[in-house]
């Protein structure tokens, strides 16, 4: 009878139950706190839970920088507003998402996507503290030749950066680098080139034109299109050998519209390896000690030496370096001496591998060069030594050749310590300095017009109001004496000099980038 009322009553009892739990469960949903009616600063603190930033791929250093940096600003935000990022933290985030768009390889930014503008707040202030602390010191430690830890700015250095919306991001962090004139140039030209060029790994396999003219040529059309130098290919022969030459000019070769072999290695480079160079090139200028007042640079793949005082350029020359199988090391040191009439005290490496040959076959070949033997300083005739028994790995004599103009060393050594033994010098092969690519030494350096260098030197080499006696006019005098004899001249204060590998460089208004001639680079 009761039946029916009470099985609906049951039900109902049932239904009201579900409902009640279904309205509980709501009233407790927990709302992020990123989308709370709270304050940004409020919001902050929570982020910076070390729980919630673990959980958000933060790590433990990250961590202890965000809650010193946030803790110094009372929690105030660096790079956003109310809700949302400022324009500064905009611009920054955008270029953030641009490969090399502060100068430093992606791997080295703390940049990860984020889930919501708090989170963009938190990135954004490891990011820009990681890129200022790179920028300013540097990514790579050369002497052990590996990458340097990451680290981060200073937070009260953050805490004070002020950019200018209106600006180039790009360009401003370029002034967290070093003031040197090359160094913002060539950062300018990287980033001239990213906005113009698709940063691809294409290489081209051109070879010069004496292999397969035909194919030189159309390979070499595509590779300018490739890197910006033609608009499409072309039969005009004029427009052509236009593009190939500024390619060249760039490229630090001759400008003679020749696929040769370099012109051919320069193109096959692909777009994102060079720009790789420059941002190499661009941390070896950060990692610099800073220069003294005086000091002669030499950089290898650029063939130069040059002279420098006060930041200004005294002296500038060609030079010849070391083969590729005999390389001109990377080194520092200090110039004591120049001699006049030098010696060539011939390296134990040339003398038993490549004179010990001549020697074999017509022991005259010593006369004929100006040489002697010696063995402990004592001169020794070559016609009493029996040559067919003399072996390359035991070669028991020292060959020097005499002073002259025809000494291999010229009339001028520039003579300086180093464990390598090299120093640079003239020489009587004048030819080569009109050369591109002057790799074809022994591994010293032979210099252009190095009389004009000693010159400069000497008429600015003084200590304690003290003049060096040996000036440029008396210098003269020593050339033109009958009888040719060695002599030093000590300087008063010793030169630092800095043998150093860089292959991309400024030259006037143009960014150069040189063969990488040893493949140091890579």
């Amino acid at each position: 009878m009761y039946t029916k009322p009470i099985l609906l009553l049951f039900i109902s009892f049932l239904f009201f139950s579900c409902s009640t739990e279904s309205i509980d469960e709501q009233d407790v949903t927990i709302i992020p706190f990123e989308e709370q009616n709270i304050s940004t600063r409020e919001k902050l603190k929570l982020a910076l839970n070390s729980e919630y930033l673990k959980e958000n791929g933060f790590a433990d250093s990250s961590i202890y920088y965000l809650d010193q940096f946030y803790s110094e600003r009372d929690f105030s935000p660096k790079w956003i507003n109310d809700s949302t990022l400022t324009i500064i933290g905009s611009q920054i985030k955008k270029n953030l998402e641009r490969p090399f768009s502060f100068a430093l390889p992606a791997s080295r930014i703390n940049y990860f996507q984020t889930k919501n503008y708090i989170q963009d707040e938190l990135m954004l202030t490891l990011a820009v503290a990681q890129i200022i602390y790179d920028l300013d010191s540097g990514i790579i430690d050369y002497e052990n030749k590996i990458e340097k830890t990451k680290r981060f700015v200073a937070p009260e250095i953050l805490d004070k950066l002020d950019l200018n919306e209106k600006e180039d991001i790009r360009i401003q962090f370029l002034q967290f680098g070093p003031q040197d004139s090359s160094y913002q140039f060539i950062g300018k030209g990287l980033f001239a080139l990213t906005d113009t060029l698709i940063l691809d790994t294409t290489t081209f396999s051109i070879k010069s034109i004496k292999f397969d003219t035909i194919e030189a040529y159309s390979k070499t059309q595509t590779a300018l299109i490739s890197k910006g130098y033609l608009k499409e290919k072309t039969s005009d022969r004029i427009l052509f050998s236009q593009a190939l030459e500024n390619f060249q000019k760039d490229n630090g070769l001759k400008p003679d519209a020749v696929i040769g072999k370099y012109t051919s290695f320069a193109l096959n480079e692909s777009s994102f390896h060079k720009v790789e160079r420059i941002l190499l090139a661009m941390d070896k200028i950060r990692s610099r000690n800073k220069r003294p007042a005086r000091y002669l640079r030499i950089n290898i793949p650029e063939y130069k030496l040059r002279y420098f005082i006060n930041d200004s350029l005294k002296s500038e020359h060609n030079i010849v370096v070391g083969k590729t199988d005999h390389q001109t090391p990377e080194l520092t040191a200090k110039l004591r001496k120049i001699v006049v009439y030098p010696y060539w005290n011939i390296p134990y490496s040339i003398s038993s591998k490549e004179i010990l040959p001549h020697l074999k076959r017509n022991p005259e070949y010593l006369e004929k060069h100006n040489y002697i033997l010696l063995k402990k300083d004592s001169i020794v005739d070559p016609y009493d030594v029996n040559w067919k028994k003399i072996r390359e790995n035991a070669f028991p004599y020292k060959i020097r050749q005499e002073p002259g103009p025809k000494n291999s060393l010229g009339i001028i050594k520039f003579d300086f310590y180093n464990a390598e033994s090299v120093y640079f010098h003239d020489t009587p092969s004048k030819s080569l300095f009109g050369v591109d690519v002057r790799a074809y030494s022994h591994g010293c350096m032979r210099t252009q017009n190095p009389i004009d260098l000693a010159k400069v030197i000497l008429e600015r080499d003084e200590y304690r109001n003290k003049i060096n006696e040996m000036t440029p006019d008396s210098l003269d005098s020593l050339y033109s004496l009958d009888t040719i004899a060695i002599y030093e001249i000590k300087l008063l204060q010793p030169i630092p000099i800095f043998i150093e590998y860089q292959s991309v460089v400024r030259e006037g208004e143009r960014m150069k980038m040189y063969i990488d001639i040893y493949g140091r680079d890579e």
